[in-house]
Parts: structure tokens; C-alpha cells; sequence
């Protein structure tokens, strides 16, 4: 079987790691691959070993043109989207082209759903307007939903197939946990915070619409004055972007604007816990894998412009939110808002209980909730117990390579 994995999402690692994760588990199975690929990601691919094609957003729409003639030359029986909505917003904003021209080519479209779209709201924000993601994933024929983050106990359906999302994520030996640590400046007695960002997060600061670039500018000067709060033996790891406003005490950072899959997988295995404002962040899902808590901070309240601050607040989130032009929206993907589609996708969803879920404006909340996941024992057993339950929901699920092979010959794939 010969699937060409379609993997354009630009400054990120995610939907390029699912569409390798899932050829790993198939390897069995002899599948051949070939990925299309921004060009962030060409390092993965030559890590991993496996044949690409690289696109850029200067392509416009010849993007249809080197995917045809890449079609044409692998001969795919199938073409995979590693996630359905990172392929249609690429398209859709960074080609300014039609998604859909990839059903043009006379072989199936496999979609990854990581968001359970078939059982949420579909209305996001992109660059400041509100829109509906395409539905054209409900009226194909099948559909893959990794786990995490989509519920492992719910059927998906009969044109859904949950799978594991990864089958070789484990926490680190006690050896290579310390060698990281010692890489990043932590000592004995330091507890280590792993705050991760993302290019776009960065790029909303000057592209989105004025309330998603207000978040984007000043969220993290708020989170800074959380993060000072800790005791004086945390230690900080920035993955990613780093936003100069944090203002946190350059002794106690470690900065890594760019990094392989690997070191990620690394950097998050050697922390003692992670804090993200993205609901869905991947690392709070693989922290699952890597058995390391995790704390989510969001906004589950619309502020309208002018409106008296609620009550309970501190001075220093009341001066925040004073200074705040226009209204302030609810958000559930720092700094983008998708509360609406994200909070359907985790009802009933055990991965809820994997994380402390905290309010970003409740101060001390969200302070003591990170000194909970980092030192208080109670909570950090707690929280183990529910990510031991969520890997033993992942281990009941049908064996990745045998149920897709299963959808694939339903589908007439590899006749």
C-alpha cells in the first residue's frame, strides 16, 4: 500500500509527527510512504528517513501543481491529510487555494480528525474573523481519530477509526532524564516548568484582528508575574518563540526557539510538569505518554468593553484587564478563542482529568495550581492515577496496524 501523507501546516512539528507516528505503527504492514511537507520540517523527514516533496506558502496556488506532478510520480493509493484542519486553513490562508483539488486525483482521502469534528462545533477564528471549518469531512467515507486527544472510550462512528496517536512515547529512564536536565541548567532541588509556544502564537502579535492581537501581545506579561510568584528553586524551559514580555529572571530560563521532535520529547520527559494556554497543546497530550502533569490556563469568559472586572480578582489582574483595549474575549487557544469547538471536544473526555484546569484570571488559581502540579504530592498522585487510567483506555483500543488495514481494504485501498 502506498500512501502520500499530505503535511503542509508551516512552524509546527505536530502534523508532521502524527502523519509519522501513524507510518511507524503500520510499518508491519508494508506500507510505502511519501510526504508533502512545508519546508520547517524537512529536517524531520531526513531524520526519519522517509521520501518528501517540499512546499512553501510562495507557491500560491502552484501548490496544486507540485502535488499533482508528485500524485503522478509516487502513485499513491491513498492520499492521508496528517489533520484535516491544518491542511484546510493552510490552503485556505497561506495558498489562498480550494483544499479540495487533492479529490481530484481518483485516489481516496484519508482525513486525520484530531478534533473530533464529527461531534463538535465547528465555528474557530482565523486572523480575526469568525468562521465554520469545512464540512467536508463528514460526508468521507472514513476518517482517522488519534488518541489523544479525541475520546478513547467513545465510538467514533461508522465512518471513524480511533487509533493511538503514538505507540513509542514513554517516560525517560532515570539516566537520560537527568542528563536533559543538566543540559538545560537544573540543578538538585530545582523543579522544572516547561512553557511551550508556537511561531503562529508569535505572528498573531502583528496578522490577527485587534482583540486575538492584544492577547497575543500582552497574555504573557500576565503569565510572567504568575511564574515569578513560584518558589526560587523553579526552574523555566521555553520551547519555542520566547516572548520578551514574560520578564522572567534570565538565571532561571532555559530558552529553545527551535528543536527536533526528539528534543522535544526529551525537554518534556525531563520536566516536572507542564503549563500550556492552548487547550489542546501537544504537550499537554504527550505529556500523558511521558507521564508529566500538567497544568492548562484559558478564559472561559466574554469581557465586554468597559465592563466592571469581576469580583475576587487580584490588584494585579485588575491593572491587567484595566489597560486591556476593547473587549476581551473567552479563549480556549491562547490567543486565538475556538472555545466553542474545544469545549465540546473535551465533554466527557477523560483527558480533562489528565490536566489541572485552571481559570487564566484567577490568580491564585493558577499560581497554586502550578506550585500544586510542581511540588504538592497529593495533586502530582493524583493526576498520575487519571493519566494511568487514559493509557490504559489507549491500550484497549484495536491494534493501529490491523484496523487500518481493515478500514483501508473497506475502503478498496491496495487492491
Amino acid at each position: 500500500m502506498r500512501l502520500l501523507f499530505m503535511a503542509t501546516l508551516a512552524k509546527t512539528l505536530h502534523e508532521t509527527t502524527v502523519g509519522l507516528d501513524l507510518v511507524h505503527q503500520l510499518k508491519s504492514t508494508g506500507v510505502r510512504c511519501h510526504f508533502v511537507i512545508d519546508a520547517d520540517n524537512e529536517a524531520q523527514l531526513k531524520a526519519a528517513g522517509h521520501p518528501y516533496t517540499v512546499v512553501t506558502s510562495a507557491l500560491g496556488h502552484g501548490v496544486r501543481d507540485v502535488v499533482a506532478r508528485t500524485v503522478r510520480e509516487f502513485r499513491p493509493d491513498a492520499i492521508v491529510l496528517s489533520d484535516y484542519i491544518g491542511h484546510w486553513l493552510t490552503h485556505l490562508v497561506n495558498y489562498e487555494t480550494d483544499p479540495w483539488y487533492v479529490q481530484e486525483f481518483g485516489v481516496p482521502v484519508l482525513p486525520i480528525d484530531m478534533l473530533g469534528l464529527a461531534d463538535t462545533e465547528r465555528e474557530v477564528e482565523v486572523l480575526g474573523r469568525t468562521v465554520t471549518i469545512d464540512a467536508n469531512l463528514l460526508d468521507m467515507p472514513l476518517h482517522l481519530r488519534p488518541v489523544p486527544v479525541n475520546r478513547p472510550q467513545r465510538p467514533a462512528g461508522p465512518n471513524g477509526m480511533l487509533y493511538r496517536a503514538n505507540s513509542t512515547l514513554r517516560p525517560l529512564t532515570e539516566r537520560t532524564r537527568a542528563e536533559v536536565r543538566r543540559s538545560v541548567g537544573a540543578e538538585a532541588g530545582h523543579r522544572l516548568l516547561l512553557f511551550p509556544t508556537l511561531p503562529w502564537q508569535h505572528t498573531m502579535q502583528t496578522r490577527a484582528g485587534p482583540a486575538t492581537r492584544e492577547l497575543a501581545v500582552r497574555l504573557p506579561e500576565l503569565i510572567g508575574h504568575y511564574l515569578r510568584r513560584l518558589p526560587a528553586d523553579t526552574r523555566f524551559v521555553m520551547v519555542g518563540p520566547y516572548f520578551e514580555t514574560l520578564g522572567l529572571p534570565p538565571d532561571r530560563v532555559h530558552f529553545e526557539p527551535t528543536y527536533t521532535a526528539d528534543r522535544y520529547h526529551r525537554l518534556l520527559g525531563a520536566a516536572d510538569a507542564v503549563m500550556s494556554c492552548f487547550l489542546t497543546s501537544y504537550a499537554l497530550e504527550r505529556a500523558i505518554l511521558a507521564d508529566v502533569p500538567g497544568l492548562v490556563a484559558t478564559n472561559g469568559h466574554d469581557l465586554p468593553a468597559g465592563a466592571p472586572a469581576p469580583s475576587g480578582l487580584s490588584p494585579a489582574v485588575r491593572s491587567w484587564l484595566a489597560d486591556f483595549p476593547g473587549p476581551l474575549p473567552s479563549f480556549h487557544a491562547w490567543p486565538l478563542r475556538w472555545s466553542r469547538m474545544l469545549s465540546g471536544l473535551l465533554h466527557d473526555n477523560p483527558f480533562s482529568d489528565t490536566v489541572l484546569n485552571t481559570e487564566i484570571f484567577d490568580e491564585d488559581a493558577v499560581v497554586n495550581g502550578l506550585e500544586a502540579v510542581l511540588y504538592d504530592p497529593v495533586v502530582r498522585d493524583r493526576l498520575a492515577g487519571a493519566r494511568a487510567d487514559y493509557r490504559d483506555a489507549l491500550d484497549r483500543l484495536p491494534d493501529t496496524a490491523r484496523a487500518f488495514t481493515t478500514a483501508a481494504e473497506r475502503l478498496g485501498i491496495g487492491r
